[in-house]
């Protein structure tokens, strides 16, 4: 990250204080205060897609803002080496920005980067590579290849998980506003495939219909507390998991018996038991209430068996090239020793058995996972599945690959 010293001013003009006190003006970046507000000319994108300037050498983090622009915002918090503040006015607008096609897309915070042009994206993505690798091994003008984009970057993600709650009597089904445990109510997800929105959408009708108890989060209590689905790309066939914080889910033979009726693209319908007051999505147990009990999915010539609870590239097309790359980069000739560390259902060394040599998944031992379904023989004969730590090294290796990180765009 430059350490450039941002052309940057406090605004003079008085902001109310949120608990009633008047916004005052600062002359040097040791005597900003929360609630102050500032102009910031901002410089560039950060990791978590927040506007990234500078105050005489100190950081300011702002969401919603893009390189170029000059905003106006009001602090938020301050630390010793950086600020957070909160958009108030853009007085320069970037070129790159855009509208954002969802319509909860500043509440929700399930995206980051919607009012960014993609190719703008791209270029910011790219441009963070480049500065971590110079910050954490101090190479320059390190030549990068080209960051590969989609040709179509909306309905790519084949799996979403959504909370369930209740809002003045009426079902919600959603994500959490950031930092807080309020529910936006989400429907036609602009980054989900349009088979798993209709999934969703008449799931919370049928919900609704037939009462099914709501979980209840403060009282820790009811029944329905997430649904998730995710489709197979290859056959069009949604697995469907519904999450309960009780073991007996009332009326769920006439939920199963609708769903199968209104949705026959629904193959598998499972529930999952979780009655820990926690933050995590699934609990420890999980029933097959109807059809299938694992979904088939492929890529490129391996075919995938996954459980409800197993973990899969949320985006199939980039994944394959992503994949691809890595083959590509690798260079193997048949005779190496590879390590897949922390290889959730190990795709990326399946997808590259049939160049490489002897392949090693190596997996935290955690939960359910998928599992491959169909293999050509000499390929099985050359993998194994190590469910270890994967921080264990293992001698006479030749190339050890790290799985990307699992996050949202």
């Amino acid at each position: 990250m430059s350490k450039q010293n941002a052309s940057l001013k406090m605004d003079q003009e008085p902001v109310p204080h949120p608990a009633g006190k008047r916004g005052r003006s600062a002359a040097s970046a040791e005597d900003v205060k929360t609630g102050d507000r500032v102009v910031v000319t901002v410089k560039q994108i950060g990791i978590n897609g927040e506007g990234v300037g500078y105050y005489r050498r100190k950081a300011v983090f702002i969401q919603g803002v893009l390189p170029d622009e000059v905003v106006k915002a009001r602090v938020t918090k301050v630390e010793p080496s950086y600020m957070q503040a909160e958009l108030v006015q853009i007085e320069k607008k970037s070129s790159d920005r855009q509208k954002p096609a969802c319509p909860v897309y500043e509440a929700c915070g399930g995206c980051q980067l919607q009012h960014m042009t993609y190719p703008a994206q791209l270029r910011a993505k790219e441009r963070l590579v480049q500065e971590a690798f110079e910050r954490y091994t101090g190479l320059r003008n390190l030549p990068l290849k080209p960051i590969i984009g989609m040709d179509h970057p909306w309905g790519y993600r084949n799996k979403v998980q959504m909370q369930v709650g209740l809002k003045n009597g009426r079902v919600q089904m959603g994500l959490y506003v950031p930092g807080s445990h309020e529910l936006v109510d989400i429907s036609g997800c602009p980054i989900q495939d349009k088979s798993v929105n209709r999934v969703l959408d008449e799931v919370k009708v049928i919900v609704s219909e037939l009462r099914i108890p709501i979980y209840q989060e403060k009282l820790h209590k009811g029944g329905l507390r997430t649904v998730v689905a995710r489709i197979a790309q290859e056959s069009g066939n949604v697995q469907l998991t519904l999450i309960t914080a009780c073991d007996d889910l009332p009326r769920k033979d006439e939920l199963v018996a609708r769903i199968r009726q209104r949705l026959p693209l629904v193959t598998s319908i499972a529930q999952n038991i979780h009655t820990s007051k926690t933050s995590l999505v699934f609990g420890e147990k999980t029933v097959m209430l109807w059809g299938q009990e694992r979904l088939r999915e492929r890529l490129s010539d391996v075919q995938f068996s996954l459980s409800p609870r197993a973990f899969f590239q949320l985006n199939p097309e980039q994944t394959v090239k992503l994949y691809d790359a890595v083959q590509e980069a690798a260079a193997l000739t048949g005779r190496e020793l590879v390590v897949d560390a922390y290889c959730g259902t190990g795709t990326i060394t399946l997808a590259g058995a049939a160049c490489e040599g002897s392949a090693r998944h190596r997996s935290r031992p955690r939960g359910d996972r998928g599992r491959p379904a169909q293999r050509a023989p000499e390929r099985c004969s050359r993998r194994q599945l190590l469910c270890r730590q994967g921080g264990d090294t293992a001698a006479g290796v030749d190339s050890r690959r790290l799985s990307p990180r699992r996050d949202r765009r």
